[in-house]
């Protein structure tokens, strides 16, 4: 079971902070994503439109995104600053890396998302 999450538990959660520290590549794609929290809701932004995200309580390295119509799971690596989306609908899957200067989301995550 997925749910958004609250504000605090974005802001509490290393891999939330992981997450919003930067915007990612989608696939090919290069325009970025980003996971952002605005009057308490937790939006995924993304060149097909906007949507969701949340936590997958059974799992501290994945991030449900639900944009264009459809479930997303991303399991992010710890050791490297980069996610792999799986879509729900079919298993196709996309990989996702963080754009822009990685040296400082790279020595974080060095560090275990968990001490951000």
């Amino acid at each position: 079971r997925t749910s958004p999450p609250t504000e605090a538990a974005v802001r509490s959660s290393g891999l939330g902070r992981v997450a919003m520290a930067a915007a990612w590549s989608w696939g090919f794609n290069r325009e970025g994503v980003r996971f952002v929290v605005e009057k308490g809701e937790a939006l995924f932004r993304s060149p097909w439109g906007q949507g969701r995200w949340g936590f997958v309580p059974s799992r501290d390295d994945v991030i449900f995104v639900d944009f264009a119509q459809q479930m997303h799971m991303l399991r992010f690596d710890r050791a490297h600053a980069r996610f792999v989306s799986t879509r729900c609908s079919d298993g196709d899957t996309v990989s996702g890396n963080p754009l822009g200067d990685t040296a400082d989301i790279t020595r974080r995550l060095e560090d275990g998302w968990d001490k951000w």
